[in-house]
């Protein structure tokens, strides 16, 4: 089985097969979460879900993505990657949650 990266170069290549291979990855993760959304619009959320999914493939640029060693070789030295993260962001999420 391709991984996900393949399939995503071979998406943006237009393969409707890679599409739709990503699409059905992405398939449980769209039904669990569409399961809080009211009965009567699950249907056109999980619809536009996919809608924005084929849009971000074909905006992405899977050339200008580095692989792992060459984003640990872009951190300044002594920077870990928890310095990468916007903590603020992930502070007022976790404010809102409790």
């Amino acid at each position: 089985m391709a991984t996900l990266y393949e399939l995503a170069h071979k998406a943006r290549e237009n393969d409707p097969e890679a599409l739709c291979a990503i699409l059905h990855l992405f398939e449980p993760k769209i039904k669990k979460s569409s399961r809080f959304i009211p009965f009567r619009d699950r249907d056109d959320v999980e619809q536009e879900v996919k809608t924005e999914i084929v849009r971000a493939l074909r905006r992405f640029d899977i050339s200008a993505t580095p692989g792992f060693w060459e984003f640990i070789e872009s951190l300044k030295p002594g920077e870990c990657l928890s310095d990468t993260v916007d903590n603020d962001h992930v502070n007022k999420h976790h404010v809102n949650k409790q």
